[in-house]
């Protein structure tokens, strides 16, 4: 666990509901591969800038490391699975306030985060890099368009390369990762302004009001001739 962390004014949660979180996650939930903190966060951060407005239990999953498979953590009571994904969904407010208030002030986790060496951050700094890309999955076909961009490519592949996943593709080591890691800040708010136009409009459609039906004796608007009732209406 990190010494300490450092908070921006619209980080809602506390060093200690940070580290209830943390110990929940990766000691008391029974899990194999949960999320750690720094992962959940990048995740988290996927989701919040990414195309789509995705439903929580959709998602959810992914961060007990059971995305399609029947693994789930194991809470005490209904009172402590509630505390749990609460903290998780504050986590994610947060970066959504963050983000929509103060951009130019994002930080990821781990660069606001004081470890016990250079190793714990790098560490951290991949972990939030490979929680990202997890997030980038659940819904990989949406991303397909930032993906297609020159430009936009270039963001997910630094981050890609900074993970480690591409080491051995690359030839990097960790220093030179760690180097990719300092251009993540800006990467995120560039995938943020790539998404933004799509969002405003996915938003804008669903403030319009759902037309209504036809009226029964009315023509099917499907365009068969018939009137609604003896077509789709039936």
């Amino acid at each position: 666990m990190a010494d300490n962390f450092h908070y921006n004014a619209n980080n809602e949660l506390t060093t200690q509901e940070y580290e209830e979180l943390e110990d929940f996650l990766l000691h008391e939930s029974g899990l194999k591969h949960p999320m750690n903190l720094d992962a959940l966060d990048g995740f988290l951060t996927a989701l919040v800038i990414g195309p789509d407005t995705i439903a929580r239990d959709e998602w959810l999953p992914y961060v007990w490391g059971s995305a399609g498979s029947a693994e789930a953590p194991v809470f005490q009571s209904g009172k402590q699975e509630e505390r749990i994904v609460g903290l998780i969904v504050r986590m994610m407010n947060a970066l959504a306030h963050q983000f929509e208030e103060s951009p130019a002030d994002y930080a990821p986790l781990p660069n606001l985060t004081t470890f016990d060496n250079d190793e714990a951050q790098r560490h951290a700094a991949r972990s939030w890099c490979l929680g990202f890309i997890e997030g980038v999955n659940v819904r990989p076909a949406s991303w397909q368009p930032l993906l297609r961009d020159e430009k936009g490519s270039k963001t997910i592949f630094a981050i890609s390369a900074a993970s480690g996943l591409l080491r051995d593709k690359l030839g990097l080591d960790e220093e030179k990762e760690y180097e990719l890691w300092k251009l993540i800040p800006e990467a995120v708010l560039e995938i943020k302004s790539f998404w933004m136009p799509a969002r405003n409009q996915a938003a804008e459609s669903a403030k319009q009001p759902k037309a209504e039906d036809p009226g029964r004796n009315d023509l099917c608007p499907c365009g068969s001739g018939q009137k609604y009732k003896k077509c789709c209406g039936k």
